[in-house]
């Protein structure tokens, strides 16, 4: 991982405590110009924008301090080059440059009136230059110290399988995410642990890097080694900041008490590092044992829903249940899956089916484990996208984040519960909290861009996309929302290139083929669209093709009775991207008609 910048020369160590701007649309609104006059800027004048690249992953970002320093040393130069850039607005500001240019009036120079002129010039450009300066004095600088954060940040290195048995490698990476998961759990607002998603992407940095990179404080490295029917894990702490040991162990269990064994690596690694820290709650041993089989059945799940094989991942979690019906990970991941499977993109199974099967998983979770932050997502997830109670869902993700602050997936649903309410700076800043936890994770990249999306910063949702897509140019979401942001800014060539792409990435998958009928119809191509309508149809016949995504490409179309035909279907399907429909772009040709507010009098939105 590297933080670097297009001129490296201008930047060295980063401002103390300074808070960042973190996209090109915060960087472009401090300099009060457009995203492309900043992005032409930092192409070839050198602004001081940075790039956070971990791991296959890249963001930008930069300090206004900087920005300033440069803007001031540059701003000759620019007016001379470029005297019709515009503003954030979109005004010239032209005039605003040369008024606070240095240099002479125009004019003849030995006239007394032209002298006049030069002399008040002058000094009310010392005047500007003075109150700009204690602008920036009273701005940025801090009236008092900042407090260095309290939080201590842990990076928990992937385990290494010392079994002598390939096989093992998966039981060895899952152990390690547990632990890595029970850790998180421990003192949440003393303890930071980075999740094993980045964990994994990130196992080959040096310390060096990840203490610089992620400013953690510790790594935790170890090994495993399971053979008859005892596992031993080995564990070594080691300080970042001059990677020395600070302390060793050894955990001996048998395999059924591999539960009560995660439990204590993760309390002893947290005793070590914290000074003092919660007890974790007791359960007797019998609680805490398992049939060997039926974790590696629960490791198998949450390895599958991982990757978005919910299929797969359900017949594993029902496994794992079959031998330990009161393990509730297992019970609750198997909630999770139900309901995701029954959302967009994936569709495997209609709303109507998928809801009662999660809620009834989620609530046998929560009747063993009242904390289970996993089932008071679902639950709230459901009462969101199902029943639009959104008190009730409010409610559910704020249980959530108060039992688990660090929990990554808990933030990106909030975000997107926030979306739907049109609350998109809180919105954005959950995408930005789960980063915080997991920064290499393209999932909550993908809701950064959702945010992004739905708060109508499109440029910045393009500037994002471009970035991630160098380093995953096969992770199809980042196409969507590209794609997405071409076509509400009327970039139909480039939009349609990546709906293109990404429905043939993803064989047909009837969300991504809905997303290119619509681009096709926008951009003026109706018999495109009307071929995929047929395309649509033809799937419907061997699977469940949601009926909003009949309404979307009749939209593009301007054909709004069917549209509002279809979207009454969808409702009566319970879509769960209906809710969206108030902050949705598409919608927008839909507003003006007495059918659309009568839905979203129906879905209870605003």
């Amino acid at each position: 991982m590297s933080d670097s910048a297009t001129a490296p020369g201008q930047m060295t160590e980063p401002p103390a405590n300074e808070p960042r701007l973190e996209s090109w649309g915060e960087i472009a609104g401090h300099l009060r110009r457009d995203v492309r006059t900043v992005q032409r800027w930092e192409r070839y004048h050198g602004l001081p924008v940075r790039r956070l690249k971990v791991g296959k992953l890249a963001t930008v970002y930069a300090y206004r301090s900087e920005l300033d320093k440069w803007f001031l040393e540059h701003q000759p130069k620019l007016e001379a080059e470029d005297p019709h850039a515009e503003s954030a607005t979109g005004e010239d500001v032209s005039a605003e440059l040369a008024a606070s240019a240095p240099g002479e009036a125009p004019g003849d120079s030995t006239h007394p009136e032209s002298f006049d002129l030069r002399k008040t010039l002058v000094a009310g450009l010392i005047l500007l230059g003075v109150a700009g300066v204690i602008y920036l004095i009273l701005h940025y600088w801090p009236p008092f110290p900042v407090p260095p954060a309290e939080k201590t940040r842990l990076f928990v290195r992937p385990f290494a399988n010392h079994s002598g048995d390939p096989k093992q490698d998966e039981f060895t990476e899952g152990l390690t995410d547990e632990i890595n998961t029970q850790l998180g759990k421990i003192a949440p607002r003393r303890l930071g642990v980075i999740a094993p998603t980045s964990s994994k992407i990130l196992a080959a940095k040096s310390i060096d890097e990840l203490r610089r990179d992620l400013n953690v404080q510790y790594v935790l490295e170890g090994s495993v080694r399971r053979g008859l029917n005892q596992v031993r894990i080995d564990i070594q702490l080691i300080s970042a900041s001059d990677q020395t040991p600070v302390w060793t162990d050894a955990f001996t269990n048998d395999l059924n008490d591999i539960l009560l064994a995660q439990d204590e690596v993760a309390a002893a690694v947290a005793k070590k590092i914290l000074v003092t820290f919660p007890a974790p709650a007791t359960e007797t041993s019998s609680a805490k044992q398992i049939d060997p089989g039926a974790f590696d059945a629960y490791l198998a799940g949450r390895r599958f829903w991982a990757v978005r094989d919910l299929r797969a991942s359900i017949d594993f979690y029902q496994k794992a249940l079959e031998k330990k019906p009161d393990y509730v990970p297992a019970r609750a991941g198997l909630a999770s899956a139900y309901v995701v499977l029954g959302e967009d993109p994936n569709d495997g199974m209609t709303p109507a089916e998928s809801s009662p099967k999660a809620r009834e998983e989620a609530r046998r979770a929560l009747s063993s484990d009242p904390a289970n932050v996993e089932a008071h997502c679902v639950l709230a997830n459901i009462a969101q996208s199902y029943d639009w109670d959104y008190a009730a869902a409010e409610r559910g993700y704020k249980k959530a984040l108060a039992l688990e602050p660090n929990n990554p997936m808990a933030h990106q649903w909030y975000a997107e519960y926030l979306i739907v309410r049109n609350r998109m700076p809180e919105a954005l800043e959950e995408a930005k909290v789960a980063l915080d936890s997991d920064p290499v994770s393209p999932v909550f990249y993908t809701a950064r861009l959702e945010a992004f999306y739905y708060a109508r910063d499109f440029d910045d949702a393009i500037a994002q996309a471009q970035l991630t897509l160098e380093h995953y140019p096969n992770f199809f979401l980042f196409r969507f929302w590209l794609g997405s942001a071409y076509r509400e800014k009327k970039m139909y060539p480039q939009a349609i290139e990546q709906f293109d792409l990404v429905r043939k990435e993803t064989g047909n998958n009837p969300a991504m083929l809905m997303a290119y009928g619509h681009a096709l119809a926008v951009s003026g191509d109706k018999a495109g669209a009307r071929k995929v309508l047929a395309e649509l149809q033809q799937l419907s016949k061997s699977r469940y093709v949601p009926s909003l995504y009949f309404a979307v490409v009749y939209t593009g179309l301007g054909e709004l009775d069917q549209a509002f035909a279809w979207l009454d279907k969808a409702y009566g399907e319970r879509n769960d991207r209906l809710v969206y429909l108030a902050v949705e772009p598409i919608a927008d040709p839909l507003r003006s008609d007495p059918r659309y507010r009568d839905l979203i009098s129906r879905l209870h939105l605003p």
